[in-house]
């Protein structure tokens, strides 16, 4: 098991960060940010600094790696639209 951590391309509001840590732990993306949220409410400051720090250390997920694990999802999606349309 080679698991590596990537901002999310996909699943980000801001810098893919909590879409990233879905990816790698497989938690729902909400239950990662609800929980950086309520970290973050104590010490504001503090929770804020912590995912702009994790912005800049955490790589974001490359390209190849998005098109290969996304193309299921798109094929998926396109197939049932043509459904849809016939």
């Amino acid at each position: 098991m080679n698991k590596k951590l990537y901002r999310s391309r996909s699943k980000r509001t801001l810098a893919g960060v909590c879409g990233g840590l879905e990816d790698y732990f497989n938690i729902d993306v909400t239950i990662i940010r609800l929980v950086w949220v309520l970290l973050t409410i104590p010490g504001f400051i503090f929770g804020i600094l912590a995912y702009v720090i994790a912005a800049f250390i955490i790589p974001e997920e490359p390209i190849e790696f998005y098109e290969n694990n996304h193309q299921n999802v798109d094929n998926g999606i396109n197939s049932q639209n043509q459904n849809e349309q016939k």
